[in-house]
């Protein structure tokens, strides 16, 4: 797939997990705002061993804005 805003991206595959490339990312805020699908699967597990043997600013993320049952997400500075 070729590059595309993340917002389309996670617009096409609702409730997935995603693996993204990311090619643009907002100087000011350091979140990416554009990238190349290289993932992406209803299994987390499928995108984090795809995830392991990519190259490159690569990023997971929940297509949703709300995280399925009995997921968390944690953030380090």
């Amino acid at each position: 797939m070729k590059s595309k805003p993340i917002q389309d991206i996670r617009k096409r595959f609702r409730r997935e997990w995603l693996l993204i490339r990311a090619d643009r990312i907002d100087p000011r805020t350091q979140v990416p705002l554009s990238g190349r699908l290289l993932a992406h699967s209803p299994h987390r597990d499928e995108v984090y061993d795809r995830l392991v043997r990519s190259k490159g600013l690569t990023f997971v993320l929940y297509s949703d804005m709300s995280l399925p049952h009995g997921y968390a997400v944690a953030f380090r500075a």
